[in-house]
């Protein structure tokens, strides 16, 4: 049976490390075909390519590196059954949800994956997140997808929530697409493989501002975000969408300017319900977009997305709040 085509892709992260054991620091690896040597029973099943996009920190990741990313998946689209990225966990989630805008009709699966420790470490869990990505890659599951210790998530669902082998990443609203656990599991609510036609749309704009509202929330914070003229909010509220009445004349400023605001939860598993009080009522009756059950790390990238998508404050109202890649519940 002729052997799977992975396209492996680099960003950076602690799993293209390796540990130098003369000298016991942290290195990069000289190549990026040493990670065969690291896992030499792929070899049996599975042709690796090795795709070199870049070699940062998590830290160091922007927009510019999603849209990378995703050229180099375009353009090597038609010769590989599936795609893996190598990046850092710290800021994972946002590409996870950019590379989900920018890679809509997905007939086959791109998995974001990382490690905690180096690859060459024998307790590290770089190893074993490779081997399942690699795996995941090759199985009947069609969008962007985060693999790390022994589940699959959607990607545009994910949060890291833990520096734990087993735990780094949850999907609050959304569960696992793929587990690991013992036998493979493979959940009835992802996008399987069938024949789409990949539209590729990496564009984004930056300038997208996110506040969390809190008690005593100066005014002149607030201000200062209208002085330096976003081209859309994130507001994170309290439970359901709710705020402080004291916030409305600000609100009232925002979408008088006709910046976009859209509003997600602070609780980790929260929904966002415009309906569920009176006072929420009028926030819809500013324009408000709702951010339903969201993460905040998708929403902000959501934004960015659809704001390079169209001009019109009801049609990017629309995009955000209708599920285009299983990123919430409609």
């Amino acid at each position: 049976m002729a052997r799977s085509k992975i396209a492996l892709l680099y960003v950076g992260g602690s799993i293209g490390m390796k540990v130098n054991q003369k000298t016991g620091r942290i290195e990069p690896l000289e190549s990026l075909s040493e990670v065969h040597r690291f896992l030499p029973e792929l070899q049996k099943e599975v042709s690796l390519k090795f795709f070199s996009v870049a070699n940062v920190g998590s830290s160091e990741i922007h927009a510019d590196h999603w849209i990378e990313i995703a050229e180099v998946i375009q353009s090597n689209y038609d010769a590989f059954d599936g795609f893996v990225v190598v990046h850092g966990t710290n800021t994972m989630s946002y590409t996870a949800s950019a590379l989900s805008f920018a890679l809509q009709g997905l007939s086959k699966p791109v998995v974001l994956t990382g490690a905690l420790l180096p690859i060459n470490d024998l307790v590290g869990d770089g190893r074993m997140n490779m081997v399942f990505a690699i795996r995941a890659a090759q199985l009947d599951i069609a969008e962007v997808c985060v693999c790390l210790g022994p589940h699959v998530f959607r990607g545009s669902r994910v949060k890291k929530v833990e520096a734990s082998f087993m735990e780094t990443f949850e999907s609050p609203n959304c569960a696992p697409l793929i587990d690991f656990s013992r036998e493979i599991h493979m959940a009835d609510h992802r996008i399987v493989r069938r024949k789409r036609t990949l539209e590729c749309k990496p564009t984004f704009n930056t300038n997208v501002c996110m506040l969390t509202v809190y008690p005593s929330m100066p005014q002149s914070f607030l201000q200062a975000v209208l002085d330096a003229k976003p081209s859309g909010i994130v507001l994170r509220t309290y439970g359901p969408g709710m705020l402080s009445q004291k916030l409305f004349p600000w609100l009232q400023k925002v979408t008088e300017q006709e910046i976009p605001i859209v509003i997600t939860s602070q609780a980790l598993r929260g929904k966002v319900d415009l309906h569920k009080y009176r006072k929420q009522l009028t926030l819809e009756q500013l324009g408000i977009i709702s951010g339903k059950d969201m993460t905040f790390e998708c929403a902000i990238v959501k934004l960015m997305w659809a704001l390079t998508q169209t001009k019109a404050p009801r049609r990017i109202r629309d995009l955000m709040e209708r599920s285009l890649v299983g990123e919430l519940e409609d």
